[in-house]
């Protein structure tokens, strides 16, 4: 495994919590023409970032089903599979997942050359099943404890699909738009596309 890689202390967080996605956007050319070819199954895929407070929203409706949506969330063997854009880490390692309020997560990513480890962590704050989970959200390294953001990831069964909502909570506008400033969406979105095939190939194996 590569070396974890130092960054000084108390950084500007903000900027460096999506650099892991936005320093390999070149990687991810290749993939992003494959999305394109997907766009009917992406096209209510929204991400909102609202004018006064410190919020960045994302949107998304599954063509799944609730429970199964909330098994990807919930179980570490699947977001294992899911987790991080697939171009910049091939595998998640899922080093603590303690899915209990209060509980803690530890998911560590490494790029395919081997040359960097990048850590994400968090404490589940809020679980009710199968409808809503809040975690703090951290990096390893680069985030001070008190700077940590916080997720609240709702689900909202429509029939037998799943309609999810992400709300992410920062200390200020200026830390939310730096965030947003680093093409995080681009990330977002391949996550989103490996959650799709993921359910799809469970919902396949589950017939």
């Amino acid at each position: 495994m590569g070396e974890l890689i130092p960054f000084p202390r108390r950084p500007r967080w903000p900027a460096l919590y999506f650099r892991f996605w936005n320093e390999s956007l070149d990687r991810l050319t290749d993939y992003l023409q494959t999305l394109k070819t997907r766009d009917s199954d992406m096209t209510d895929l929204k991400f909102e970032y609202p004018k006064d407070v410190p919020l960045m929203i994302t949107t998304r409706t599954f063509d799944a089903p609730r429970e199964l949506v909330w098994t990807c969330f919930s179980e570490p063997q699947h977001i294992a599979r899911w987790f991080g854009p697939r171009s910049i880490s091939p595998v998640t390692r899922i080093d603590t997942f303690e899915f209990r309020v209060g509980g803690k997560w530890r998911y560590v990513t490494q790029r395919p050359d081997g040359t960097q480890t990048i850590v994400f962590h968090g404490t589940y704050k809020e679980i009710v099943k199968p409808e809503r989970i809040v975690n703090t959200f951290a990096v390893e390294g680069m985030t001070a404890e008190n700077d940590a953001l916080t997720e609240a990831h709702s689900f909202e069964a429509r029939g037998n699909k799943t309609f999810y909502r992400a709300v992410s909570t920062l200390d200020s506008i200026e830390s939310r738009d730096a965030i947003v400033a680093t093409g995080m969406e681009t990330g977002a979105r391949e996550s989103m596309a490996q959650l799709d095939e993921l359910l799809a190939e469970l919902q396949e194996m589950a017939k």
